[in-house]
């Protein structure tokens, strides 16, 4: 039986939403003024359909903060994360189950799934704890909790292969700038779906599989309604 690790790539974080809805994740590059206005909004990576033209449109109208206090007056750049559900079986249609702004992913190694792991039918999730340096580079990984029948194996294993992964920065007033996230990383079986793993984040809050959580985000995301 043919078993994979994902990687599933992720401030204002929703609650986990239905495990069994068909998720996708949109990622958008925003460049702000100095008050938190949008300058320019693209979508970042590959664009995975319908959907990406109408969330660009209300993502338009969300409020956003572009960094903090001792660097008030500064423009800034982020990367949005929007992971939606859109089972809905409507054109265009979708609901947002989070929305977080951080670094995004520029270049990924998907980790090594042991095969004595997939032998025993082992499969589960492990959350990484990533620190992310100016320039985009992995400079420390750790694992911040584990699900499911994850071994030592596994968990090593994922993060030995997010030590090569590449980030795009968030920057302010034009300097990169470091960051520190949660990122889930799914171990799945033949017959199991992305949407069967979600994990517990900060607060107890539960969190959609897809959803990454940056710890300390420049730029956040104030509300999702117009100014």
């Amino acid at each position: 039986m043919q078993r994979t690790a994902i990687p599933l790539f992720l401030a204002l974080a929703l609650p986990f939403a239905s495990a069994h809805a068909a998720q996708q994740v949109h990622t958008f590059v925003l460049d702000l003024d100095a008050d938190g206005h949008i300058t320019r909004l693209a979508p970042h990576g590959a664009v995975p359909g319908a959907v990406t033209d109408a969330l660009a449109d209300e993502i338009r109208a969300w409020v956003f903060h572009p960094g903090p206090v001792d660097q008030a007056g500064a423009a800034a750049r982020t990367y949005l994360r929007v992971v939606v559900d859109d089972a809905h079986g409507e054109p265009g249609g979708y609901s947002v189950v989070s929305a977080t702004t951080g670094p995004a992913l520029a270049a990924t190694t998907a980790p090594e799934y042991p095969m004595r792991d997939q032998l025993a039918g082992h499969e589960g999730m492990v959350v990484l704890k990533l620190e992310v340096d100016a320039g985009g580079n992995v400079r420390a990984a750790d694992v911040h909790a584990a699900t499911g029948s994850v071994s030592r194996a596994m968990a090593t294993a994922a993060v030995n292969a997010s030590r090569q992964w590449r980030f795009a920065t968030e920057e302010v007033g034009g300097a990169s700038v470091a960051a520190t996230l949660l990122w889930p990383v799914c171990y799945l079986g033949a017959h199991s779906t992305p949407e069967a793993c979600s994990w517990t984040g900060p607060d107890d809050q539960r969190f959609s599989s897809k959803t990454v959580l940056p710890l300390d985000p420049r730029v956040t995301l104030v509300s999702q309604a117009a100014r």
